[in-house]
């Protein structure tokens, strides 16, 4: 639903929106510019970062929403017309969490420092989905960051 659309619904029935202050220009994290992404199908307040759309589609991945218990949101980076900015993608679908697989792109989108929260979403660092894929200790690591991050529960 376009942002419009869904403040025209939230006048309509007598709820006020808050909207953030400007952040400081120092907890601004620096994002290149060029970096986008594209948002796949799913719901919640989970958006799932990983490189290439085939990563999204495989096995592993449905193992990992299987895992967390909900239909997360996939995405990739991509450059076409219908890609979004993260911050935009967070505050346009409410995301609360939102997960980046592998430092290199994390770099990549965020700069060589991790912020702590993209707008009201916290960011999460996982294993890159090669790695995941190829070493088991980075599928352990994977379990006790997504239980770490709140993601799921340990019980």
């Amino acid at each position: 639903m376009i942002e419009t659309r869904r403040q025209a619904y939230l006048d309509a029935m007598g709820i006020p929106v808050w909207s953030l202050r400007e952040a400081a220009a120092s907890e601004t994290p620096h994002v290149d510019s060029n970096c986008a992404l594209k948002l796949g199908p799913g719901s919640g307040g989970i958006l799932l970062i990983c490189a290439t759309d085939t990563d999204s589609a495989s096995k592993l991945a449905n193992d990992i929403s299987r895992a967390l218990g909900k239909v997360p949101v996939w995405s990739w980076p991509h450059d076409g017309e219908d890609a979004v900015k993260p911050a935009v993608a967070v505050d346009e679908n409410l995301f609360t969490t939102v997960a980046v697989f592998g430092t290199e792109l994390a770099q990549r989108f965020f700069g060589s420092e991790l912020p702590v929260n993209l707008n009201s979403a916290s960011l999460v660092l996982l294993p890159s989905m090669r790695d995941l894929e190829t070493r088991a200790g980075a599928r352990q690591s994977l379990w006790a960051d997504l239980c770490r991050s709140g993601m799921v529960s340990a019980n």
